[in-house]
């Protein structure tokens, strides 16, 4: 087995990598970079991370490095992304979609650029008000979904749900979760849903690796 190295902090967006490593359970080192450290931007023009290197082989891009993992480390245990070229795989790839973009992009990131990061990218209170909105509406519309489905959103755990839960964590840092505008009959959905993430061992060893110092 070629050696599998993540590079970036587990406190950032890297966590997702990390919490998918602990539910394969392959071996790993974890090198906690900053982004544009020397190191990061030597692999990455971009400075961002995270970055994982197996063996020779270099990707970024936290959900694609998650999918990338489970498809090569497929049989180590239940399956966290489906087969290639089935229906339930397009199911995830919708889903990932989703979470990336509507989610993160169009939503956290909007408030780290305009509210966290301001001094750098200017201030700009109304589109992070409008960013919540959009994070909230696009989260009761998850939820309608997982509450058919059953406790995961693909019906048993995957690597969608990483990237979920990782995004509903983030929203409870920066106080946009709880929220009024999640539906009330939708709100333990969240809450159950996010309990039995939360309970699973392997995020519990990443949670460690996120409490680390640096």
């Amino acid at each position: 087995m070629a050696d599998l190295v993540l590079i970036g902090t587990a406190k950032a967006r890297p966590f997702r990598n990390v919490w998918m490593l602990e539910e394969l359970q392959v071996p790993y080192t974890l090198r906690p970079e900053i982004p544009r450290s020397p190191e990061v931007l030597a692999m990455n023009r971009s400075g961002k991370v995270p970055i994982l290197k197996h063996g020779n082989f270099i990707m970024t891009e936290s959900a694609a490095i998650n999918t990338y993992l489970a498809d090569a480390f497929r049989g180590h245990v239940p399956e966290l992304v489906p087969p290639a070229g089935s229906q339930l795989r397009g199911r995830y790839e919708e889903l990932v979609s989703c979470i990336i973009t509507e989610l993160d992009a169009q939503g956290l990131w909007i408030h780290r650029k305009h509210e966290a990061m301001k001094q750098f990218f200017g201030h700009i209170p109304e589109a992070v008000q409008h960013a919540q909105q959009h994070f909230c509406n696009t989260v009761n519309i998850l939820l309608a979904q997982l509450r058919e489905v059953g406790d995961y959103l693909l019906g048993n755990f995957s690597a969608a749900d990483i990237l979920l839960v990782h995004c509903l964590d983030w929203a409870g840092v920066i106080k946009w979760l709880p929220s009024t505008s999640i539906e009330s009959e939708l709100q333990p959905v969240l809450e159950q849903y996010l309990e039995r993430c939360h309970k699973r061992d392997a995020y519990q060893r990443a949670v460690a690796q996120r409490k680390a110092k640096l």
